[in-house]
Parts: C-alpha cells; structure tokens; sequence
C-alpha cells in the first residue's frame, strides 16, 4: 500500500456518475477512499479498482433514504479515530412526480437523499474537521437549482444556498465548503432517471 499523501476522503454516491470520477481523481491525487453507495456489488467493483491504485479503499453500504442508515454515515464522519479530510455529498437522483400528485414518495426520498442527508451528513463531517483545523465539505448541487424543474430544481436550490451559508459558518476555522454546480453531464443519471438525452438542447 501507497502511503495516502493526502488524507482520506469519503464519497457519497460514489460508484456511478460524478461520484465515480470524484473518487477515482482523488485517489489518482493521492487521496485514500471511503465509499459510500446503496450496491454492495458497484462499491466492490470500485474499490477494486481504485485499490489497484495503490490506495486503501473502505466501503460503507448505505441508502442514504433510510435515516438510520445516514447516521451510521454521520458517525464515522466523526469518528476521531479515523479522520476524514475530505466530503463530497454526491449522492442524489431525478425526480419526475408533478407537485400537485398525491403519492409524495418519490419527493419524500429526493429529501431524505438530497436535502436532509447533506445537512446531517455536512454537520457532522464539520464537527470532526473543526477540531483539526483543516478539511473540505464538497456539496454537489445542480444548474437546475437556478430555473424552475419541480422538486428536483427546488432540492438542489437548497443545496446551493445551504453550502453558502456552511461556508459563512465555517469561516476562519480552516474548513472549505464549497457548492459544486453542474450542467448537464454524460452520465448514467439520465438513463436511471428515464430523461430522453435528445430533449437535451446540444448547447448543454
């Protein structure tokens, strides 16, 4: 095993999409990796891979819907025993319900994934950074947080004006925070989410 030169980052959402290439490029970095991902099968298939990086990989199976499941993620965020130098709270995943329909599941998961485990999982990864005086927390939000998408886009405006003032919060303590805002990117997000890529205007 390489020596992490870094830290060790944890990564949610971490084995398709933007979460895949957020833990292969810190691990290319020289940052060790925690994954994070409801599939048993897609964390062993990239840790495998990032292993053969030379890094140490640790996988931690959790649907982020399940609040449990999210403390347990909280917990070893601060876990003192085994810092985290580094967040990224990827996990997330598109919304097709109209607002005015009665079944609220779909919008009820979006809010436990996107919007309540950022916060939970945000506060305690500052927590155990605060004390060292060092770290990163990376929300990844969305340019659809800036027009009007239904839940998905009202979700992800959360998420942005959340991490700004996280940022205010934590400022002068030596932790970053920072909201990532993505446009429309080749992944398999769009194929899960059932959004025809052809609807998508070539300028995107």
């Amino acid at each position: 095993r390489i020596v992490s030169a870094m830290g060790v980052a944890l990564v949610t959402g971490g084995t398709s999409g933007i979460g895949a290439a957020f833990a292969r490029q810190l691990a290319a970095r020289g940052y060790d990796i925690v994954l994070v991902a409801r599939s048993s099968a897609g964390l062993e298939s990239m840790a495998s891979e990032l292993r053969a990086l030379g890094r140490t990989v640790e996988i931690l199976p959790a649907d982020l819907s399940d609040r449990k499941a999210v403390a347990k993620v909280a917990a070893r965020l601060e876990d003192p025993k085994r810092p985290i130098d580094m967040l990224v709270n990827n996990a997330g995943f598109g919304l097709h319900s109209a607002i005015t329909d009665p079944d609220l599941s779909e919008h009820d998961r979006g809010f436990e994934v996107m919007i309540r485990a950022v916060l939970v999982l945000s506060g305690a990864a500052a927590r155990g950074m605060m004390p060292r005086g060092a770290g990163a927390i990376v929300n990844v939000s969305s340019t659809a947080g800036f027009i009007t998408m239904g839940s998905y886009s009202a979700m992800k405006a959360w998420v942005t004006s959340f991490t700004e003032r996280l940022a205010v919060e934590l400022k002068g303590t030596g932790v970053t925070v920072t909201a990532l805002c993505p446009g429309w990117v080749r992944t398999e997000f769009h194929d899960r989410a059932g959004i025809k890529k052809s609807s998508i205007p070539n300028a995107m």
